[in-house]
């Protein structure tokens, strides 16, 4: 081979699975501060009986301060999930209502 070739190839990853298996995670990865970590959102997308989404219309026509995200995101919490408070929150903007 051309040292060229040989320069390339020694800088590429062996194409082959190793024989070695990792059972856990270092320590070090596994005591990153939820902070440390850049939060990545995903959307999700269910399909749900009408009367479900009917029922979840009125709940949030009644509590305005909740969404459908702060919603689930609450189930999920209560069932056991980390989900951190500061990502139940409404963050859609709030036009103050001026009376005249």
């Amino acid at each position: 081979m051309s040292k060229k070739l040989d320069s390339i190839l020694s800088r590429v990853p062996p194409a082959t699975v190793s024989s070695t298996v990792v059972t856990s995670m270092p320590e070090k990865v596994t005591q990153v501060k939820q902070d440390e970590i850049s939060v990545r959102y995903s959307r999700i997308v269910a399909v749900v009986p009408a009367i479900l989404k009917q029922e979840i219309k009125m709940y949030l026509a009644t509590h305005p301060e909740d969404t459908e995200k702060t919603l689930i995101l609450k189930g999920l919490k209560k069932i056991g999930f980390n989900v951190p408070e500061e990502e139940i929150v409404d963050q859609r903007g709030r036009k103050e209502v001026i009376k005249l």
